[in-house]
């Protein structure tokens, strides 16, 4: 009797040792599941977009890797405005560079509907915002994007004076602090 017991015993732990087997080679197939559950769930995918509409403004930004936080997008009529944040004691003119060239790019060379780009950069700081520059570029400054591949040099690139960059007093400042560091 007590032999009959510890057979069921023992065939009792080998149905459970064999069940936690077979549930542990599910684990990853119970991963992936879950993993393309995420993945099918999220709010927003991004798409490629080469005709800006109201519609997919969202769409054409969300992939753009600026380094200045994006404040407003406005767009009408084939104008595309564009309202940037940059903190100012860690920010410089480099960083707008930079960025404006990725919008540039976007605008001219990606999207075939935009004619024109607004672009304000605003300082922020203490919770206040300060305007430092305003631009304004056509497609037609812009026959060909290679010269904003070129190294910067100084404080502002040779293609900058496309962008008709219009500095405020205080941005004059802010530009000319980072001109002599």
């Amino acid at each position: 009797m007590a032999d009959r017991r510890w057979a069921w015993l023992m065939a009792r732990l080998l149905a459970a040792g064999l069940a936690v087997v077979v549930l542990l080679g599910q684990l990853p197939r119970l991963a992936e599941r879950s993993q393309a559950g995420r993945e099918a769930s999220a709010a927003f995918t991004p798409l490629r977009v080469e005709k800006l509409t109201e519609d997919r403004v969202a769409d054409a930004f969300a992939a753009l890797p600026l380094e200045e936080r994006l404040l407003r997008v406005g767009w009408d009529h084939s104008i595309l405005s564009v309202d940037l944040s940059i903190d100012r004691s860690s920010g410089a003119p480099a960083v707008v560079w930079r960025d404006s060239a990725k919008l540039v790019r976007l605008s001219f060379g990606q999207l075939s509907n935009v004619r024109r780009l607004l672009l304000r950069v605003y300082a922020a700081e203490d919770g206040t915002r300060t305007l430092l520059l305003s631009g304004d570029t056509t497609a037609e400054d812009w026959k060909s994007l290679e010269e904003l591949n070129a190294g910067e040099s100084g404080t502002s690139p040779a293609w900058s004076g496309k962008l008709n960059p219009e500095w405020t007093p205080i941005g004059e400042r802010w530009n000319r602090y980072f001109a002599k560091s």
